[in-house]
């Protein structure tokens, strides 16, 4: 799927920025990724109403699913700059969605809280915390992959849990849709959600009573970090908890080390 408003964008980066042909393909990569990881979690995308929260969230991406490494999410961050930039500028948004990242440093250290896992229970009773939070929280602390979770079944949630506390709380809060065994987190029609968009929309009131960014991919940081925290832990036991090769694992340990600041997690 094409980007909005991409053969004006081209004509500016060619006419008015002076860009090489092999710039302005680079460009195109970067802003066709974002809007096609932007579109595939909404059922109406619009430019128009892009905003900080999707931006991050696409560079969250970038990091946890794709393993891009710092410099190369900077590129991105980059190029969509220029082409947000280019659009606020012509009148075709409204609003300026990445001001707040501008120029964000990649290699500066970044803080996660860390432990969270064993505090679920208490998390769950909250006052107005949201249940889709919760049922994130669990299926990551049980080694989920943000891909895997929004089609988990509530089931098979359940059997990892140890707290009867916690496991009863998600029965309380799932919408069963005449099944005995719906996705965690399901819509309507009993389906379940193809990305976290609109989730994470719904849960942004949570982010500020928990003091963490509440995106599967953050989470699933969040996790990785407090896993790697244990030094106690074999890199055969960390692999398998992680469920991650070698390779990912000494990635992961990089950036624990070099641009991790990492906080335990109280309530």
């Amino acid at each position: 799927m094409a980007f909005p408003y991409k053969n004006q964008f081209n004509l500016y980066c060619k006419n008015e920025k002076k860009l090489s042909t092999n710039t302005i393909d680079l460009a195109n990569k970067s802003v066709n990724t974002f809007w096609n990881y932007y579109a595939t979690g909404s059922d109406d995308p619009d430019i128009n109403i892009v905003n900080e929260t999707d931006i991050r969230n696409f560079l969250d991406s970038l990091e946890t699913e794709l393993k891009f490494k710092k410099n190369t999410i900077n590129k991105y961050l980059s190029h969509l700059k220029m082409y947000f930039t280019y659009l606020y500028s012509h009148q075709f948004i409204d609003n300026y969605p990445i001001l707040t990242i501008s120029g964000r440093n990649f290699s500066r250290k970044q803080t996660y809280k860390i432990n969270w896992m064993d505090k679920l229970p208490q998390i769950a009773q909250i006052d107005n915390i949201h249940p889709e939070t919760i049922k994130f929280m669990a299926a990551i602390s049980l080694g989920y992959k943000p891909t895997e979770v929004l089609s988990l079944r509530l089931n098979t949630l359940l059997n990892g849990l140890k707290d009867e506390g916690l496991k009863q709380y998600l029965k309380n809060h799932t919408e069963f849709h005449g099944s005995d065994n719906p996705y965690i987190i399901s819509k309507k029609d009993g389906g379940h959600y193809a990305s976290d968009f609109h989730i994470v929309q719904n849960i942004q009131p949570d982010k500020k009573l928990l003091g963490m960014p509440l995106t599967l991919q953050a989470l699933r940081l969040s996790y990785v970090y407090s896993i790697l925290s244990d030094s106690k832990k074999t890199d055969e036991e960390l692999e398998e908890i992680l469920r991650v090769n070698k390779r990912s694992l000494v990635y992961y340990r990089k950036n624990f080390l070099l641009y991790v600041n990492a906080e335990e997690f109280t309530l």
